[in-house]
Formats: structure tokens, sequence, C-alpha cells
């Protein structure tokens, strides 16, 4: 922060001798109000024009101030004519020079050479401001304001001197930032200002109590303990004007203030007032380096600190110590669909949640991400009770954080991480991190809405996670994607009616992936787009050879879309491009989409549907019955099948046994006239127990394993 140089005249002033100061830059003259008296002038600001009208020109040749800059370092006495009452008398003053910090003269003051006793009280009042000017400089924070209260003790003669900052919530309270009492300097101590002088001070900016303070506030237990009589104090402002602390004097004497410690206090109170604000204005930086701004939770780089401490400390028993990083599920879901604002206060309402959560525990909290948390927990007595928090933080997700006038459900991914005391030295702060998030991927991988505890495998799969992300950005340039396809089977011909196109990473290290391990991570990259535009171009070429080389026109291809794609606004264009380039029939293409895609903003999806349809394309809802299926949103989307999750199809028994959901969802399709597909059809049981309900289009391995399209039988 800048500091600011006050203007020399508003000490001078103060002063109850008449004396005036010329200022270089503005070539202005004041003068003090005895001064103006005694001269008979109409303003305290004289500007050259009026200096002209009481100085002969002669006179104020000889004063000109680029020679005086140049030839006077120190005092001197100048001699001048002054028009007074009509006549000019003689005038024989003594000039000193005003230097700022870089030693340039920046103006002069000049009084009656024969005050002597006022030249002396100038001369301690200059020594005075030299003196802490050069503290100023020369020290900062805590170390200025030692210096501060012991030199004010001692040039003014007092035996207590106070620089105190207001605190508290209400700003009710001064907390001493230095305090010097009888020789001795010390800190911390807080002060109540309510009926106290210096509540006064923050009221009123100053306040002097020459004798009898302690019978003026009784209650003051400051002044009783201390046992002062007298009390001057000044509040200390920012740049807004705001009392942001006090500084006050006090001693068991009667004090009797003249000009030179008035003025004297004036300039401590305005220095103090700058390096508090200085300081203030780092604290609030460093508050913000460790503290996040918008749930006020320690910052990553705050939380790593606090491990390294924890790691390098002893304690006489042994204990765990754990790390809890917890991920919101979803979380850009909420981001993309309901806007930054609202996920803000999630944020903020997730945050206090896990404060009073942990409230009872020695923990500190940190958000190091978006939407990812770190609790660490400094004495855990075992495993066993790491768990129990692990499944409470769970199951307590199943209440709904209201922002607005809206629900808002969330579950969680924890990764967990522990070590006994007696292993720590084996560990650092970044180490802990890692194997935290490395837990929390795990969770993730394994389904969300659980936690999962730390173990050696799970670094070795964060490292293969790495490199898949670094080598994704370079499979379609080295053409390592391929595209397998599943056939769907109408039940009541027996013939393949069309094939769903699934995309496979033929990876150089680790042989083909199939999207569990790779879809998450060109999310994340942003490079599901452009994965997704190859997928559909490719399916709708392959579906086209096959319809000429098989003499099938009727065969469908189905692709699968992203949600990103899904709301990329020229998802329309690249489609019909794509069947353009390929001369596929837009009624030969099927694409692909989820409930929870269309829900995050049902309006704008509708339209676009209704658009794809328009064209002659088909549009069918994949994974139906795992997502928050809504017969009144279902019976308005635009869709032409529905397809059965492969988690229902698996509940057919061999005995035949009902499968109420199947059974709902075949009907509810019928009554909506709406296709019904069964996906993850493997035996003979599911084909008999769908035909016996009403469904006759299927999907499964009891017909064929997705395979390349070289083994593709139409």
């Amino acid at each position: 922060m800048a500091r600011t140089i006050e203007h020399p005249w508003n000490t001078l002033k103060q002063l109850s001798i008449p004396i005036w100061f010329f200022d270089i830059e503005k070539e202005n003259i004041y003068v003090s109000e005895r001064l103006k008296s005694k001269w008979k002038l109409d303003s305290t600001l004289l500007s050259c024009w009026d200096l002209q009208q009481l100085i002969p020109k002669d006179d104020l040749a000889y004063m000109d101030h680029q020679t005086m800059t140049k030839e006077n370092r120190h005092f001197f006495y100048m001699n001048y004519r002054l028009m007074n009452d009509g006549k000019y008398e003689w005038m024989k003053d003594i000039v000193t020079p005003f230097f700022d910090e870089d030693g340039n003269i920046i103006g002069y003051t000049g009084m009656s050479a024969p005050h002597s006793a006022y030249i002396e009280e100038l001369g301690r009042i200059k020594e005075a401001i030299v003196e802490i000017g050069d503290a100023f400089l020369s020290y900062n924070g805590q170390e200025f304001f030692d210096f501060l209260v012991e030199y004010l003790s001692s040039v003014l003669d007092v035996e207590t001197v106070l620089v105190g900052e207001l605190t508290g919530e209400a700003k009710n309270e001064v907390t001493a930032i230095s305090f010097s009492h009888k020789g001795i300097t010390s800190s911390g101590l807080r002060y109540a200002l309510k009926n106290t002088p210096c509540e006064q001070v923050t009221r009123f900016h100053e306040c002097y109590y020459p004798n009898d303070v302690g019978t003026l506030f009784p209650e003051d237990q400051t002044i009783k303990d201390y046992g002062v009589e007298s009390y001057h104090g000044k509040a200390l402002l920012n740049s807004d004007g705001e009392v942001i602390g006090i500084l006050a004097i006090m001693d068991y004497r009667t004090q009797t203030s003249g000009p030179l410690s008035k003025a004297l206090f004036q300039i401590f109170a305005d220095r103090t007032a700058n390096e508090l604000s200085r300081m203030q204005a780092e604290k609030k930086l460093e508050m913000l380096s460790q503290y996040d701004p918008l749930t006020g939770l320690v910052t990553r780089s705050y939380l790593l600190g606090i491990l390294e401490g924890e790691i390098q400390s002893t304690a006489e028993k042994e204990h765990y110590m754990a790390l809890l990083l917890i991920d919101i599920d979803n979380f850009k879901m909420i981001n993309d669909s309901w806007g930054h604002t609202k996920g803000d206060e999630l944020l903020r309402q997730f945050s206090r949640y896990l404060r009073q959560t942990f409230a009872h525990h020695d923990a500190v909290i940190s958000r190091i991400s978006s939407d990812e948390f770190v609790v660490l927990l400094r004495h855990v007595q075992s495993i066993e009770e790491l768990r129990g928090i692990s499944d409470h933080v769970i199951h307590s997700m199943r209440r709904p954080f209201l922002i607005g006038e809206k629900e808002f459900y969330n579950t969680v991914s924890i990764g967990v991480t522990f070590t006994p005391e007696r292993l720590r030295d084996q560990y650092s702060g970044e180490t802990l991190l890692r194997h935290a998030d490395a837990a929390m991927h795990e969770a993730k991988r394994s389904g969300k809405n659980r936690y999962a505890v730390y173990e050696e495998k799970m670094s070795e799969q964060m490292r293969e996670e790495l490199h898949l992300k670094q080598s994704l950005h370079h499979a379609l340039d080295k053409h390592q994607f391929e595209l397998h396809y599943q056939p769907q089977v109408c039940g009541r011909t027996s013939q393949v009616i069309g094939h769903e196109s699934l995309i496979r990473w033929n990876h150089p290290d680790y042989g083909l992936l199939s999207p569990q391990y790779f879809i998450s991570l060109a999310e994340e990259s942003g490079m599901i787009i452009e994965i997704g535009e190859w997928v559909l171009n490719e399916a709708c070429q392959q579906a086209k050879r096959w319809q000429v080389e098989d003499r099938r026109p009727d065969l469908k291809i189905s692709v699968n879309l992203s949600a990103q794609q899904f709301k990329d606004f020229n998802l329309s264009k690249k489609v019909l491009k794509a069947l353009r380039d390929s001369k596929l029939p837009p009624d030969s293409l099927i694409l692909e989409i989820t409930e929870t895609m269309v829900l995050q903003d049902f309006e704008r999806s509708t339209d676009t549907l209704n658009g794809l349809r328009e064209k002659g394309i088909k549009v069918h809802l994949d994974d139906f019955g795992v997502g928050f299926s809504s017969l009144s949103y279902l019976n308005r989307l635009p869709v032409d099948a529905i397809k059965i999750d492969r988690s229902f199809i698996n509940q057919i028994g061999e005995q035949g046994e009902e499968v109420p959901i199947v059974n709902a969802i075949i009907s509810m399709a019928k009554s909506l006239g709406i296709q019904v597909i069964a996906e993850g059809v493997e035996t003979s049981e599911h084909m008999a127990y769908l035909k016996q309900k009403g469904c006759y289009e299927y999907q499964g391995y009891y017909f064929s394993k997705p395979v390349p399209a070289s083994l593709v039988l139409n």
C-alpha cells in the first residue's frame, strides 16, 4: 500500500503562533489564524497575486523561491516590507525549508525572528517530525507500533500510550496493537468501548480529559487498573474516513497539553493511521491467500501448511490423522443448468453443512477446488470410527439444500486416507492429498454416492488415468478410435433391424478400451464433442456401406449423444452434414439420448428434438428407468422409442417371476404409443418374458457382443 505524505500545513496550522508556509508546487502561501489577524487579511490562503498586493515588487524578486531552493538548505533570515493599514512595515522572519522523504525541498515556513520561544518550539516539532518520519520508513508493522508508543511516551512525558485496532463483529472493542505502560511494551490487551473515553473517540474522532477521567468513566476497568488521571485520544481513520483504530495517551498526572503536544499528537495519529491501514490491507491479502472468499474455508495452500505442521508435530498418544476429500457429484451439471449464482449458493450452503457436521471434531475444513472439499481430522481413534464418519456424511446428504424456492438433492463421493502417529514422518501434505484424491476417484468409478479408503493400487490407477488423459489428446489424430456394433433384433421376424455404434479406444499401451475407461476423461477435457462428431460421421458412413453392400436399405444405425453434444447449438447442422456426406437417409439414423440430458433444460431439449425429428431422424431414450423418470415429462417428450435399461432385464429369472418395473415400462410405452426396446437381453428366458409382455425389439449378448464392422452379420 502506498504511504500517504501529509501536507506540512496540516500540522503547522495547529500551532498557536503567527506562522506561514510557502508551498513551492502550488505557489500558495498559508498563514495561521494568528498571523491572519495580525496582518488584517481576509483569508488564510494567499495566491501569488494576493502576495503582490502586500509586498513590493522588488522585495518579491528577492524572495524568488527558485533562488532560495538552490542556495538555502538550512534556516535563514529574510527581510521584506509588508503593507499593513495602508503603509509598509519592515519584517524580519526566520525561514526554514521543509523536505520530503527524498530530500527535496517542498516549501518553507516563516515566523517573526524575535519570538525565540516559538523558534525553539518549531525546532522541536521539526525534530519530532523527522524522527517519526525515519521510523515510518525504517519499521513496518509491529516494530513501528512498538517504536511509536515508546517514543510518544518519551517525547510527551506520559506514563501510558495505547495504539489499538477496532475489533469484534460489531467493532465494539479495541485490541491493543502496542501498549506502553511505565516503559514496558506489550500487545493484545482487549479494551471494551462501552462507557469509556475510547468510545467517545470513535464517535467524535477526538477526546480530551485533562484530569479526573476515572471519575467521569467509573466503568472503565483499564483506567481504574492503571490509575489514569488524564486522557487524550484521537481516532485513526482510513482513506474513506472510517474509524479503524485509536491512539491514546494517558497519565497519572493532570495533563496540560500545549501547542507542541497537540501538534505532535496529530502528526503521530496521522502517521499511525497510515500504517494501520497498510497493515489491515496486508491482512486482507493474507486472508485471501489463506481463506476461500466464497465459503470462508481454508484454501488448499494454507491447508498444506497446516498438514506439514501436523506431520512434523509429535503427540503423547498414538492416533490416526485422517483426510476426507469430498467431491460434490455432478456439480458441473448444476452450474450448467441453473447458473453459477445458484451453484455458488450451493457451495456456501454445503460449506455450512460441513462446519455443522464436524463442529464437535478436531477438524480443519478446506475448499481445494471448485467442488472439492477436504476435512482434516486430527484425532481419529480407529479406522472403524473413520468409516462411521464417512457413512454419516453420505447418508446425511439425503436432505435437500433449499436455494431460492428450489430443492437441490446432491450426493457426494469421498476419498479417505489416514496415517497412524508413528508413521507420519513417512508422508508429506501433498502425498496425503494425492492419496485422498485417488480414493475419491475410486469412489467415483464405483458409482458415486459412496466413499473409498485409500489403497496403494489406487495411486497406480491415478497414474494410469493421467497417462490416459495425456494420450487422449492425440487419439483422434493417430486414428486410435474404432467403432464396434451390436445388433438390434426384431422378435417377430428374428431379423437384424439395425445396430448400435459403440466406441472403443485401441490404446498402444493398454489395448482395447471400452468407453467406461475414457468417456469421463473426454468430458473433463472437453474433447467429447470432437470425439462424438467422429463417431457420428463414422457410423453414418458404415451404415450406408452396409445398406449398399448387403442390399439392406431398411437397416438403421444408432448413435449415442453425449450431454455436451446435445447442448451444442450447432448439433442439428452437424447431424445433417454427416447424413449428407455419407448419403445416408435421415430415417436410417437413430440418436440415443438420456433422461438426464433432457431434463437439464426441458424446453430447449424439446425444441432440439422436434427439429431433428422433422428432418426424419429418429430419437430413442436410452437407459430408461434409472434416471428421474416422470410420466408428465415423457408424455411431452418427442421421442420414438424408449430402451429399458439392462439392470431391469437382468431381474427376469429362469422361473419367469413377474418383474413389475419391466411390466410397467412396457405398459406405459404402449399407452403413449411409443416403441419399446429391451437392452441387455442375454437368455432365452429374457426373450420369452418380454414377448409375453408385448416387447418385440431386443439388444444384448444373446444375439451378439459389440463387434468390429468386419465381423457384423446383417
